[in-house]
């Protein structure tokens, strides 16, 4: 006796046939779809480690830096306050590089070369291209400070020296600058102001 497959059956073996027929080209258009992505992302890695993509253009230091230090959040606004006796406030650089870092020479009041005082390297993360690490010391035989800088670009706003580069400077002493802090013993707001006339033949040890 011949058992006779029911309609559902029938009906179920059918919705099956048809979702294999559906499924089957999504499939292969998802597999193909992730070996692309698979493919771009080795291309991509061999670009980079080949240097066929071009990398952004590092940013230039170059020139003489001016302006105020204040630490604390206490700042000084003038170098002629009670705070700032002999210029002890005003702080200018004539930053030059030095080997693949840039190294900052005092410039004193006369216009005199001094010694090296700073010395920065950039960062190596993309994403920080415009940060800056390094050493700063104030006064021969002082504990030098350690110090994180960050270069603005000239802003297109009404502003004081909005036209001008910007760098600005957080540092304390010790090994390692401890970013957690609010604020540190060593802040400083320079702006470029000229190129750089002190050259490392020029400094003073």
């Amino acid at each position: 006796m011949s058992v006779r497959p029911s309609l559902d059956a029938i009906g179920r073996r059918l919705s099956c046939r048809v979702a294999l027929i559906v499924m089957t080209p999504i499939i292969a258009f998802a597999h193909g779809g992730m070996a692309a992505a698979q493919e771009t992302s080795v291309k991509k890695v061999h670009a980079e480690s080949t240097g066929t993509i071009r990398p952004t253009s590092p940013i230039s230091l170059a020139g003489r830096w001016s302006g105020h230090r204040f630490g604390y959040a206490k700042v000084a606004k003038s170098a002629k306050s009670d705070r700032c006796k002999g210029g002890s406030c005003s702080l200018t650089f004539d930053i030059v590089a030095c080997g693949t870092d840039w190294c900052g020479i005092v410039v004193n009041e006369a216009q005199v070369c001094g010694a090296v005082a700073m010395k920065l390297k950039g960062d190596h993360d993309p994403a920080r291209r415009n940060a800056f690490g390094g050493t700063l010391e104030l006064a021969k035989g002082s504990d030098p400070y350690t110090i994180e800088a960050w270069y603005r670009a000239p802003e297109v706003v009404a502003g004081e020296n909005s036209d001008k580069p910007a760098l600005s400077l957080i540092g304390d002493t010790g090994p390692e600058l401890l970013m957690l802090r609010r604020s540190f013993p060593l802040q400083a707001e320079l702006t470029r102001v000229s190129d750089a006339t002190c050259t490392l033949e020029q400094a003073t040890s």
